[in-house]
């Protein structure tokens, strides 16, 4: 979309800038499929010799920019800031997407279809669902998995004190049992569309290891939850029934991982993969153009330098593969508890510090033009891109409607050309989380925020910080934040996602904002 701004008609909404960006994935040599590219200037690892064990083999090496905090595609600990790209090889859930995104049985023998003994639709609008377990799937410590470990999952992911409570799939359920060590029977409080995939970005229900964790767990009416959601099961004893087991974890530098036999859907065709983390884009860039590493996301390069580009094009040695899958947008701080000025509760403030920035001036100078502009998280790309009509408020830069607003809501300029108002100088802190562009990009920010007037302070949320879910939460004016499009992001979007205390800090839904008739319109949706 060539407009820019915030969302939608209803007033408190109005707290988001936004633009998708392109999720960029540079293969230097291989398709992540395990077949090798061939054509002229392309190497990749060197094949193993006959004999060589996997555990041994040459790996794919890929490049990321963080550290997961956890493994697990759903971890009780802090929430990991790492991409699902770096966990879902060592994973497994209910189904997985195959390259049409159309689901597929992974940890299942099929899926449940409606109208079916699978797939129960009640006149009252509760459902059940029954999935059969492929045979002999088993852990990758060789225990089997059974329909005992998704009802002990389920029993975990309840325990109000962790948050997940109100979160999908969860908040939908009304109870989970096991008929037999193959067959999982879910009861549904309402209609529930993913009811047959459970394994939606944020909506999964993986199942958990009752005979690693059960012993914790039933200590938690006794001394709490902290045991369980500390335990070294979630990051450097991890197990799982995915593709891939952890050989190695060197901590702020890799993983390696080596593929397994058991896995249900066949060995995966690359024997070993090394996930390695590096925030300093020069490094990843000469990586790749070495040969010694094969891929890179847009986490670890979102910026693709030029002369990689020209030299691919020479030697054919690499491609970019790119398409817009994240959406960066400001977040106000809407919480009175955190707010800081309060002056931001004032929607006329909000609209004018949405006026007051160049987003054309951040995507030239960040992203080399390359931006693409949005003013909700469905952009006309998208699918629903159809959907949205010219009812849709927009924000573009604009100086002069900034001071009206502000001259509405109590602020006028001083004599330095810096406005002030009932509580003073209008002071706002900028915030964006730590990668390799996130500098340059809060710089251009605040100096479009200054030459209109404003007060900015900016902050660098560390690596270390942002894996900690009550700092990305409790800002007290406006942050930077990155979420998926579509969906994901319509669901972030929820009271239910506000992070508080009370629900361990998970949750999108940063800035506080709440709206019943949103959430019962989502409700509505997702039913």
């Amino acid at each position: 979309m060539t407009r820019s701004g915030l969302g939608p008609q209803h007033p408190s909404r109005r707290q988001r800038i936004g633009r998708p960006l392109g999720n960029a994935i540079i293969l230097a040599t291989l398709l992540l499929t395990g077949c090798a590219v061939s054509g002229p200037g392309t190497s990749g690892p060197a094949a193993a010799p006959v004999g060589v064990p996997d555990a041994q083999a040459p790996p794919l090496v890929i490049f990321f920019r963080a550290e997961p905090a956890s493994l697990a595609t759903r971890s009780l600990g802090q929430k990991s800031a790492s991409v699902r790209t770096q966990v879902r090889p060592l994973n497994a859930l209910i189904a997985s997407m195959d390259d049409r995104a159309l689901p597929r049985p992974e940890l299942v023998a099929s899926l449940p279809e409606l109208n079916t003994s699978s797939w129960v639709v009640n006149p009252d609008g509760t459902m059940q669902t029954t999935y059969t377990l492929r045979p002999g799937v088993t852990w990758h410590d060789g225990h089997a998995l059974t329909a005992d470990d998704f009802v002990f999952s389920w029993h975990v992911y309840i325990i109000p004190e962790l948050g997940y409570t109100d979160l999908q799939p969860f908040s939908a359920i009304t109870d989970v049992a096991a008929s037999d060590r193959e067959h999982v029977v879910i009861r549904w409080k309402a209609p529930y569309p993913d009811a047959h995939t459970l394994s939606e970005r944020e909506r999964e229900f993986p199942p958990l290891p009752q005979h690693i964790l059960g012993s914790t767990f039933d200590q938690v009416p006794a001394t709490g939850t902290d045991a369980l959601a500390n335990h070294p099961y979630w990051t450097q004893q991890y197990v799982s029934v995915g593709p891939y087991r952890v050989q190695r974890w060197e901590p702020g530098s890799f993983l390696d991982l080596v593929r397994v036999e058991g896995y249900p859907l066949g060995m995966a065709k690359i024997p070993r993969i090394e996930e390695r983390f590096s925030d300093d884009q020069n490094i990843v860039v000469a990586n790749l153009l070495a040969g010694t590493a094969h891929a890179a996301t847009a986490s670890a390069l979102p910026a693709i330098p030029e002369a990689l580009i020209e030299q691919w094009s020479r030697t054919r040695a690499g491609s970019v593969f790119s398409s817009p899958t994240s959406w960066q947008h400001l977040v106000f701080q809407l919480r009175s508890d955190y707010a800081n000025p309060r002056s931001l509760l004032d929607v006329r403030v909000r609209k004018a510090v949405a006026r007051s920035i160049d987003k054309q001036a951040v995507s030239d100078a960040v992203f080399d033009g390359q931006a693409v502009f949005s003013d909700t998280a469905v952009w006309s790309g998208s699918g629903w891109g159809d959907a949205l009509d010219d009812s849709i408020p927009t924000y573009p830069f604009d100086l002069r409607a900034a001071e009206s607003l502000l001259g509405q809501s109590g602020y006028s300029k001083g004599s330095d050309g810096a406005y002030r108002g009932p509580e003073g100088r209008l002071s706002l802190e900028l915030a964006i989380s730590e990668s390799p562009d996130s500098v340059r990009q809060i710089l251009v920010m605040a100096d479009s925020m200054r030459n209109a007037g404003l007060d900015v302070e900016q902050r660098v949320i560390s690596r270390i910080q942002a894996q900690d879910a009550q700092v990305r939460a409790t800002f007290p004016a406006l942050q930077v934040v990155g979420i998926g499009l579509g969906e994901q992001a319509l669901n972030a979007l929820s009271s239910a996602q506000i992070p508080t205390p009370n629900n361990r800090w998970l949750g999108g839904n940063r800035g506080g904002w709440a709206s019943p008739d949103y959430d019962r319109l989502l409700a509505s949706f997702n039913t």
